[in-house]
This record gives C-alpha cells, sequence and structure tokens, in this order.
C-alpha cells in the first residue's frame, strides 16, 4: 500500500460550494485538479467524455421543519440524472417526525468518468435520515476514474443521519470521495460508510483488487471555513498485501461512523461503544478532535457483522441523543 499526499484535503481549502448545479460541477473540477493521486487515471473514456451529460449526477436536499404540524419535510430538491431522490417517508416508529429519503442511482452503479455531487441541508431543529437505495457498486476501469463531493450542512438544533449502503469497489476501480460537514455545536450529524474491497467470489484477482480508493472527511464548525479536523484515507493496493496483520490483519470489510455530537451528548460515549476483537469483528471507537464528537471502526469478514456493529453504534447515539434507541430493522434490509 502506498500512501499519497493531496493538496486538495489541506486546512487551508475552503468548503466547497455545492449549492447549484454549476457550483457543484466547479467544486469536483477542482477537487479533482488537487488529487495528485489521480495523476495516473487522468485520460478521457473513449465511450463518452467524463462529466458529460448523464455521467454528472447532482442531488440538492433541503430539509426543514413545519411548525404547524411538528414534522420535518424534505422542503425543496434539485437534481440531475442519474441522481435521484423519492419523497420523504415517515418509517422511523422511534421518532414519527423524522423525515426519511432514499437516494437513487437510476444507472444502478458507477462507471469510469462519472462525476457525482450531493449537497443535503438540515433547517432548525430538523430531523432527517438520508439513505441509499441499494449498495454503490463501482465498476472495473480501463480509463479516467470516478468522483464524488459530498456537502451536509446544518443549523441549530438539527439532527441529521447519513448512512447509505456499502461502496462495492471492484477490480480496477479508481474513486475520489471529499466530504465536508459544517454544523453549529448545537447540532447532531451520524455519518457511516461500509467499505467492501471487491465482489469475493467473481475473480481470483477481485479481493483488494482495487486501483485507487481516496477519501476526505472534514468538519467545520458553523461561520468558519477552517476544519476543526479532518481525516484522509487513501488507498492504492499496487499488489500489496491488504490482509496482512499490518493492514487489515485478515479482515476484509471496513466500516467508519462519525458521531458529531454536542459535548454534553459524547459523556462516556467511547467507553459504552468499547473496543474488542473477536472470530468476526475487530472494533474500538476513539473521541474526535476538537471536541467534535466520535468515530467508530469496525473490522470485519462480512457485511452483514459490520453493519450489525455500526447499527448498535448508532442506537446508542440515538439514545443518548434523541431518547430512543433504534426499532428493529426491516427484514429486508
Amino acid at each position: 500500500m502506498r500512501e499519497r499526499r493531496s493538496d486538495v484535503f489541506s486546512s487551508s481549502r475552503p468548503a466547497p460550494d455545492c449549492s447549484s448545479f454549476q457550483a457543484a460541477r466547479r467544486s469536483l473540477e477542482e477537487m479533482e485538479r488537487g488529487a495528485a493521486e489521480l495523476d495516473p487515471y487522468r485520460d478521457e473514456p473513449p465511450q463518452m467524455k467524463s462529466g458529460a451529460v448523464g455521467k454528472m449526477g447532482y442531488l440538492r436536499l433541503d430539509f426543514r421543519r413545519d411548525e404547524r404540524s411538528g414534522r420535518t419535510v424534505l422542503a425543496d430538491l434539485d437534481r440531475r440524472v442519474p441522481l435521484l431522490a423519492q419523497k420523504a417517508l415517515y418509517w422511523e416508529e422511534s421518532q414519527p417526525d423524522m423525515a426519511c429519503v432514499i437516494t437513487i442511482a437510476a444507472t444502478g452503479c458507477v462507471v469510469q468518468g462519472d462525476r457525482m455531487a450531493l449537497d443535503i441541508r438540515a433547517g432548525k431543529n430538523a430531523h432527517a435520515l438520508v439513505t441509499t437505495q441499494c449498495a454503490t457498486k463501482v465498476h472495473v476501469m480501463d480509463h479516467n476514474h470516478a468522483a464524488q463531493l459530498q456537502r451536509f450542512r446544518l443549523e441549530e438544533g438539527s439532527w441529521l443521519e447519513y448512512m447509505p449502503d456499502p461502496l462495492i469497489l471492484h477490480r480496477h476501480a479508481r474513486y475520489l470521495q471529499d466530504t465536508w460537514v459544517t454544523l453549529p455545536e448545537s447540532a447532531c450529524f451520524l455519518y457511516g460508510e461500509i467499505l467492501v474491497p471487491g465482489r469475493r467470489w467473481h475473480h481470483e484477482e477481485e479481493l483488494f483488487g482495487f486501483d485507487l480508493y481516496s477519501a476526505g472527511f472534514h468538519v467545520c464548525r458553523e461561520g468558519g471555513d477552517a476544519p476543526i479536523f479532518e481525516e484522509r484515507l487513501v488507498l492504492d493496493p499496487d499488489g500489496a498485501n491488504f490482509c496482512n496483520a499490518a493492514v487489515m490483519d485478515g479482515f476484509e470489510v471496513f466500516g467508519s461512523m462519525f458521531a458529531l455530537l454536542p459535548e454534553r451528548l459524547v459523556g462516556d460515549l467511547v467507553k459504552d461503544a468499547g473496543c474488542d476483537v473477536t472470530g468476526e469483528l475487530a472494533w474500538g471507537a476513539l473521541s474526535l478532535p476538537g471536541g467534535a464528537g466520535v468515530a467508530l471502526r469496525v473490522l470485519g469478514h462480512g457485511v452483514e457483522a459490520v453493519r450489525g456493529k455500526m447499527r448498535e453504534f448508532h442506537s446508542l447515539v440515538r439514545e443518548r441523543g434523541l431518547g430512543r434507541p433504534l426499532p428493529p430493522d426491516f427484514l429486508w434490509r
């Protein structure tokens, strides 16, 4: 595994503007220009130019609290194919005021040359959950790369959860992702992602056979562009054995959750989440810099075990912040 530095993740870079389709396109282009790890993968696909119509997806969701009903509503939506979204539903039995939205990728997968931008805003005292229709499959690539920019903005007293299904990196996939979160100290944001390094039974070179996965996560306080903390994960297998003890220690699936919470809610959350190693899982929680909250890392042999441990943490945070744990999971999920 090789690690490379990219100035795009420098603290001096201001938070990107994804408030409109054109602004998001410009921010994506700037993000890609600064990513040195993409230099081997900038050739244009012969089929269709990168970021062309149908390959530049955009989705903006604006959640606001309806004072009359007490519910959070999806007050505004803007989209460009291939990104779509269903209308807000209210399936969270423990939080009946919480708007739940499923995002959809109309093409069913991510291919070379795709560019995606997601902008989600939670207004004052809004409660919302956003998830995906299914796993995001990043297909085999022989030219260029795929990139996604994610922007989350929260206002006073809001609660926003973004819990997509797993990201599956197929053989020779090249994927760049950058996530920016801006929130005041009174708001709560939960973010969870599961990374699956290929389709286990598809090809002998599929497991950890992707070319590049680069993901940045930045958190800013409202009114300030400089992140209070940021992290960057660059996975460049280059023939290395990712399952050895120094990297994954035999595990294959990696789960990560961020719970950005007010200090009064953090309490003993790190201690309650704990850390341990079993036959199926290894996990640990840690405090985030700047008093921003808690992060949970999970390694596992399968998606369901990792998802289960992350759901336990999710439920713990819900109970700590909203007074009720998660309801039982749906059988079909």
